[in-house]
């Protein structure tokens, strides 16, 4: 026997057991992949960059309007009934504002449909041990909405479409009429460099967060910007305060799968192991190839009518402007109990009052004369390069109106400038 040779026994391949969520992460994982999916469904009242329902096609259409229609119910009912909300705040109305009555009881109808998914949810699937395919599919549907919606804002800020220059009607504004929210377009568009910079941080996170492996990066990128964003719409009380919130909340939920190696690195100073996150995969290679192909097309396809957009809209605003015959800033020296007149559109001017009050103005140009308001016509003539005289009837009266143009380019908040030294600082 002690001839015999004895062959190691081959070592049986073990078979490993399912990571095992905490009940906490299977309870944030079931309340979120309800809320994001909601989420990226279709908003009337929200701009939304990516829509599951949008992306089928012939169908798409008609199931969105029937979604839409659906929380047009709903969401005014529960206005009514239990908020006890009244007159126009619980309609729908055409409104540049996010934040409004209806949007916010849709937003909490959200979390409470969540609530009440976790709770079936946990009930019936309470012995799962974790949730890392349909993870990745919910990261996967975040990371894309959280991408095209800052490709949205952050080309409108490379090309400066969001924030422009101020325009002659603001800067005939005293400032102590501005809104909060008129303070910070005004700002943010007299720098058209820190407007541009800002846009550029939005459009990094977004692209960052088109590849797995740097998803995390941009993720956190991304909830530094938004923050940022969310702090300014909280704090000049622009109607973005919700929607902007969301976005963040985005960021922090993608980021958050790497939470504890992020936490390692960055606070505890201890060594993290490779990432573990999950990834959709297909076994078939047709499938894989198909997918490759249609995150090219789709990807590229978005963001070529982002940036494309964005262009053709820097181009007519600031390349090829179609301005009217009477743009610019005016004073006005005889004919009229106006004090200052500003014109920006060819459809309508501001005026100044004596008193300070301002009166807008419809404008109808044809040939060398303008019609305000549809009712006095006013001929334009210019008798030397600095004034421009109106001659015709207003408010039903012959007048003769003697404009003198302010050059608007000698304003300081114009023509002060960059400077890499100030002997002084310049604070008025």
């Amino acid at each position: 026997m002690a001839d015999v040779a004895v062959q190691p026994i081959a070592e049986l391949p073990q078979i490993s057991e399912p990571v095992r969520w905490s009940l906490p992460q299977k309870l944030a994982f079931r309340f979120f992949c309800v809320y994001w999916l909601l989420y990226a469904l279709p908003e009337s009242g929200r701009i939304s960059a990516f829509s599951i329902l949008s992306v089928i096609p012939k169908a798409g259409p008609w199931m969105i309007s029937q979604y839409e229609k659906m929380w047009h119910t709903l969401v005014p009912w529960v206005a009514t009934r239990f908020f006890h909300v009244t007159g126009q705040p619980a309609t729908y109305f055409r409104t540049g504002s996010g934040d409004t009555t209806l949007q916010y009881v849709n937003n909490l109808l959200y979390v409470l449909v969540a609530l009440t998914a976790l709770a079936v949810w946990s009930v019936l699937d309470r012995k799962r041990p974790n949730y890392r395919t349909l993870g990745a599919w919910l990261r996967l549907l975040v990371r894309y909405n959280l991408a095209f919606t800052l490709f949205g804002y952050g080309f409108a800020k490379v090309f400066p479409l969001q924030f422009q220059p101020p325009r002659n009607a603001k800067l005939m504004e005293p400032y102590g009429e501005f809104s909060p929210m008129g303070v910070l377009w005004s700002f943010m568009g007299a720098s058209l460099p820190y407007t541009v910079y800002s846009g550029a941080a939005e459009v990094l996170g977004g692209l960052l967060m088109l590849f797995r492996r740097t998803t995390t990066l941009g993720a956190m990128v991304a909830a530094a910007v938004m923050l940022n964003v969310a702090a300014l719409n909280y704090c000049y009380d622009t109607p973005v305060k919700l929607y902007s919130t969301n976005l963040f909340l985005m960021a922090v939920f993608l980021f958050a799968w790497d939470s504890r190696r992020l936490l390692n690195v960055l606070v505890l100073n201890r060594p993290a192991g490779p990432s573990e996150l999950p990834q959709v995969t297909f076994e078939r290679r047709w499938l894989r190839i198909a997918s490759v192909c249609f995150w090219v097309l789709f990807v590229g396809y978005e963001l070529y009518g982002g940036i494309h957009g964005s262009w053709e809209g820097y181009k007519q605003t600031y390349r090829n402007p179609q301005r009217p015959p009477l743009y610019g800033l005016y004073d006005v020296e005889s004919g009229a109990t106006w004090r200052k007149v500003a014109v920006d559109f060819p459809q309508g001017m501001t005026v100044r009052l004596a008193d300070d009050k301002v009166m807008p103005m419809a404008t109808e140009y044809a040939g060398d004369a303008v019609t305000i308001n549809k009712k006095d016509t006013l001929t334009i003539s210019r008798p030397d390069p600095d004034h421009v005289v109106l001659t015709g009837t207003l408010n039903g009266a012959p007048a003769t109106v003697r404009l003198k143009k302010i050059d608007t380019s000698k304003m300081l908040l114009n023509s002060r400038g960059f400077h890499w030294i100030n002997e002084f600082p310049m604070n008025r």
